[in-house]
């Protein structure tokens, strides 16, 4: 699984200089120390610490809170999501792919 590339600068991840080796290749989730399968790893898209590229994994459970942390979120720093029920493209994509990982 791989989140959508639209999403990924809303989901946020440690920085690069702060992680172990094992975490910043893949083999461990980026948030836990989960070692990581191709079966079991979400792809958390390309990321740029320092003009660094490096690719983030993580297992479903730190996805499923980092998911829904970004759409909890979210409304402070959208115009588009003031109210209860006034929900933007984005929050609604971070909505639905939360349900996917519940999956």
């Amino acid at each position: 699984m791989a989140i959508p590339t639209a999403l990924v600068p809303h989901i946020v991840v440690p920085r690069l200089e702060l992680l172990s080796e094992a975490r910043t290749r893949g083999a461990e989730c980026v948030w836990g120390s989960e070692r990581l399968t191709g079966a079991t790893a979400i792809d958390l898209g390309v990321h740029t610490d320092n003009g660094v590229h490096w690719y983030p994994r993580a297992c479903r459970r730190c996805t499923k809170a980092a998911v829904r942390a970004a759409r909890d979120t979210h409304p402070a720093r959208c115009t588009e999501c003031k109210g209860p029920t006034a929900l933007c493209d984005t929050r609604r994509a971070l909505h639905e792919l939360l349900l996917e990982l519940r999956r």
